[in-house]
């Protein structure tokens, strides 16, 4: 039994890991005043324009192969974002981010059809105490009946799995500073036509005709400075940051294994709420139990346990994936 050697890679998906719980207490506040649609599109239309300006060349010197990546994976991933803020209106805070952390144990599984990649030891026995940790963490006391909200953040977590699971084939064949530009702005771009369609059709038919999912973009957003800094942070910082270290970091390791690390996302956001909030934010008792199997779980996944080599362990087997992408060349 040995580490493995992709400490760095881990520490940067930790880091994004650790920004992206600090997002819990920043949005927030801001849903308070701003409707769910029009905070991702300007969150993530800002965070295209910035990695536009500074990745320029990557963006315009994209071919086919490297535009089909990017579609893969902002669309996959504008698409869960998008239906999780839907179900959000629904559903509370808890109940979205219990459902949302079920991407953990859909990783391998996603994994397995898709790209016919089996978990190692290692991964299996930490895929398995992350998912137990973040259901005691996270699971919601009391009525547990689903609503329609709840199902919509399920679905959401079958995008996210699949689009953690597509990210190791393509980190692995494409420059990450390229990838990020791309999936962002595409899915910017996907943001920016979804509330143009819901402006002009509430423009025709008002937004009380609209389905119920879609009155919750009927007010419009409340500008204030904190709110600009809140939407800069999470552009700038939770998005183009986060999303660089990212694909940088799961270049590097398995589908699976970038799941487990990303299942310590509960135990940072609580820790933020209850420096933000106060004690009252962590439940305790169970949650604390939930905390430890989380952890043990990333600590097991760095264990070499099996007898396969560290680029079984690492790699995603592209070869065997029905993806097909050009040779490229990094700068």
């Amino acid at each position: 039994m040995r580490l493995k050697s992709n400490l760095a890679a881990d520490a940067a998906l930790v880091l994004t890991t650790l920004i992206w719980g600090s997002t819990f207490v920043v949005a927030k506040d801001l849903l308070a005043h701003w409707p769910p649609l029009a905070y991702i599109t300007v969150r993530f239309g800002l965070a295209a324009l910035i990695l536009i300006a500074v990745f320029p060349k990557q963006l315009f010197a994209a071919r086919r192969a490297e535009w089909q990546a990017g579609a893969t994976l902002g669309l996959l991933m504008g698409t869960g974002f998008a239906i999780q803020a839907f179900g959000q209106v629904y559903t509370t805070p808890a109940k979205s981010a219990f459902m949302t952390s079920l991407t953990t144990p859909l990783v391998p599984f996603v994994a397995l059809v898709m790209l016919r990649v089996r978990p190692n030891l290692e991964n299996l026995i930490g895929v398995t105490l992350a998912s137990l940790g973040g259901i005691l963490i996270l699971a919601p006391r009391g009525a547990i009946a689903a609503n329609e909200g709840d199902w919509l953040t399920l679905i959401a977590t079958f995008f996210f799995a699949a689009h953690i699971t597509f990210l190791s084939v393509y980190a692995r064949r494409i420059d990450a500073r390229q990838l990020t530009v791309l999936q962002i702005s595409v899915a910017a771009a996907m943001f920016v036509i979804a509330s143009a369609i819901l402006r002009v059709s509430a423009s025709l038919f008002s937004f009380s005709s609209l389905p119920a999912l879609m009155k919750v973009e009927g007010g419009w957003p409340v500008w204030s400075a904190t709110v600009a800094w809140q939407l800069i942070y999470l552009a700038l910082v939770a998005t183009v940051i986060t999303f660089l270290l990212w694909t940088w970091g799961q270049s590097r390791m398995s589908a699976t294994h970038a799941a487990i690390i990303f299942s310590l996302e509960p135990i940072f956001a609580t820790a933020f709420a209850v420096a933000w909030w106060g004690a009252a934010q962590w439940l305790g008792g169970w949650s604390t139990v939930g905390a430890i199997a989380v952890i043990a779980g990333v600590v097991v996944s760095e264990l070499r346990l099996s007898g396969r080599g560290s680029k079984a362990d690492a790699a995603v087997l592209v070869d065997d994936a029905d993806i097909s992408l050009d040779e490229t060349s990094t700068d």
